[in-house]
């Protein structure tokens, strides 16, 4: 497996069921198996998380609903080529995400909004 990209990405999140917004930061490695195949590994605080977009994983912090809109809002890209193990299990990144990620503006140095 290469890692092609490492970024920090920043998600706003949005609760359908009390309306809370949030944002949080997330490091972000995009592989590619060599088989032309991309997976995606999230970390938070350092610490390996499952992908934050997918459905039922982020929480509202306020209310506890499980029903959480999460949109990227800024990125900071940086290409990097690296080995990781083979058994090693990311998500698939789909075309939306990818349209999405593409068109992030620049992640600010600032801290999370």
């Amino acid at each position: 497996m290469i890692l092609t990209e490492f970024s920090v990405e920043r998600l706003r999140f949005s609760c359908t069921g009390c309306g809370k917004s949030w944002t949080a930061d997330y490091d972000v490695q995009h592989v590619e198996d060599g088989y032309g195949h991309d997976r995606d590994y999230y970390f938070s605080d350092g610490l390996p998380c499952p992908d934050p977009t997918a459905p039922g994983v982020t929480l509202c912090p306020d209310c506890g609903h499980g029903r959480v809109l999460a949109t990227i809002t800024a990125q900071r890209a940086n290409r990097a080529v690296s080995h990781t193990r083979p058994d090693d299990r990311g998500t698939r990144p789909n075309a939306d995400k990818s349209t999405e990620r593409a068109a992030a503006p620049l992640l600010s140095d600032k801290g999370a909004a």
